[in-house]
């Protein structure tokens, strides 16, 4: 019998997070469209699978209705969360996905009455965008109460690169421009592009600012109203963001991010995995000039950390642990699920 259904299972991420679960001892009903590379998975894992698109009602009822809860590893989740949505609500499934895009947040976000009412948690965002962050917020904001301003920032240092998947959804989400909150509200600021000193821990360096899903979600776990997102990024990529402002209109055509999205780079292979570390940066100020720095240093994002984050999840939802509606990790899970995750530590600098 399966635990949960895992669908997106032959993608980057999605096989590497099925290899974990099995690792792991769980159990998961695999489901993508591909069938021969399904079955070619699944057949290796003694694991059961159903092959479908998102638009064949009738194998989606039955894989829904089998399981108490499906992760979506498939993206970009702008265009895939919104049929697995309807048949989580129709067959009362918890649903999970590892996206970081602020569309996907809102749509579930409304969707929240809904799922109430039929007794189903919508949880997106349970990757490293955003489990690492949404709970470094949770923690700055229980050690300074006040809090009215978060900043977040992370940095990879090594060499391993972004997953496939992650890379085709900023291009999709390039047409967005930046995002920032500012009182409450989501605000595309006047200047894009802004640059900070940030200590990871070892002396401060560069890091721009970016359109990150806590800008979203931060806000639902910790009601702080102004939040930024910074990343650290070599200069020759800064210089393109530059260039990407006066350009952006182009991006809203398909063609040209169809373009882009076939000249994709491959995945980070294992061993530029384990030579890759994540750190992350949080700081929370008040009114009254309080402040509260912390920082959390973990594995690789893309795939490790994502993969550790969301079966840590899963496990915490089998288990029992959830609530119904709309929810972010750090405010069912707390600030500390993040120590469900391996070599995870955190410090609290100021």
């Amino acid at each position: 019998m399966s635990d949960f259904l895992l669908y997106g299972a032959t993608g980057f991420v999605g096989e590497a997070i099925t290899r974990r679960a099995v690792a792991s001892g769980l159990r998961p009903l695999l489901a993508a469209r591909n069938q021969s590379k399904l079955e070619k998975l699944a057949w290796e894992l003694e694991l059961d699978f159903m092959a479908y698109s998102l638009d064949d009602p009738v194998k989606m009822a039955s894989a829904f209705s089998s399981v108490p809860l499906v992760l979506s590893c498939a993206g970009p989740f702008m265009y895939t969360y919104q049929p697995m949505l309807e048949y989580c609500l129709k067959t009362s499934t918890h649903y999970l996905d590892i996206t970081g895009e602020l569309p996907v947040f809102q749509a579930l976000a409304d969707s929240d009455r809904a799922a109430r009412e039929c007794g189903v948690m919508l949880m997106p965002g349970v990757g490293f965008d955003v489990v690492p962050t949404d709970c470094l917020a949770l923690h700055l904001k229980n050690r300074l109460p006040t809090a009215s301003h978060l900043n977040l920032a992370f940095q990879s240092v090594g060499p391993a690169g972004l997953p496939p998947g992650t890379q085709k959804t900023m291009i999709e989400l390039i047409p967005m421009g930046n995002r920032v909150r500012r009182n409450g509200e989501l605000v595309t600021p006047r200047k894009s592009l802004k640059t900070r000193k940030i200590d990871f821990g070892n002396g401060p360096v560069t890091a721009t600012r970016i359109t990150w899903g806590d800008v979203f979600t931060a806000y639902h776990s910790t009601g702080i109203p102004n939040i930024e997102n910074y990343l650290v990024i070599p200069e020759h990529l800064h210089t393109k963001m530059k260039m990407l402002d006066h350009w952006r209109w182009l991006f809203r055509f398909p063609l040209v991010r169809s373009y882009l999205k076939k000249r994709v780079k491959p995945g980070p292979q294992t061993h530029t995995r384990t030579h890759t570390q994540t750190m992350v940066w949080g700081e929370v100020t008040d009114p009254s000039g309080g402040q509260a720095v912390s920082r959390l240093q973990g594995p690789e994002a893309g795939v490790e950390w994502t993969g550790q984050a969301a079966l840590a999840a899963v496990r915490r939802v089998l288990q029992g642990n959830y609530e119904t509606g709309y929810q972010t990790p750090a405010r069912v899970f707390g600030a500390d699920f993040i120590f469900d995750c391996e070599t995870v530590t955190r410090e609290d600098v100021l």
